[in-house]
């Protein structure tokens, strides 16, 4: 069952798919945010607040691993889903090494999406 109000945060570096995905997860009944880059994610989210995080390979600066890295490090709680456009043979593998709870490619089905969120209990 759904868990209305559950805080998801959106970090990728395309703003079109990073606004579209925010506001389909709030019609949903997320609480969404989104978040341009890694560092704007690590400055605006404290390390102890709740929620997923779905997070993009591939990014400038600091690309999806080494925010899962830096999240570690941070003592960060929250369960990643990661996600790609620019999927590379092992980069599920590397995920899930990694940490993540899930791994989705671009453009993804929604419901798969929906179906990883919910299957995280905060």
């Amino acid at each position: 069952m759904r868990q209305i109000g559950k805080q998801l945060y959106i970090i990728d570096d395309d703003p079109h798919f990073g606004r579209s995905l925010k506001r389909l997860l709030n019609c949903r009944g997320f609480q969404a945010e989104y978040f341009m880059s890694a560092q704007s994610f690590l400055d605006a989210v404290p390390s102890g607040q709740k929620g997923i995080a779905i997070v993009d390979i591939h990014m400038p600066e600091c690309d999806g691993f080494s925010l899962m890295h830096k999240m570690r490090e941070l003592h960060y709680i929250m369960p990643v889903i990661v996600i790609t456009g620019q999927t590379q043979a092992d980069s599920r593998e590397i995920a899930m090494q990694r940490g993540a709870v899930g791994f989705l490619q671009k453009p993804f089905n929604e419901q798969s999406l929906l179906d990883l969120i919910e299957a995280q209990e905060e």
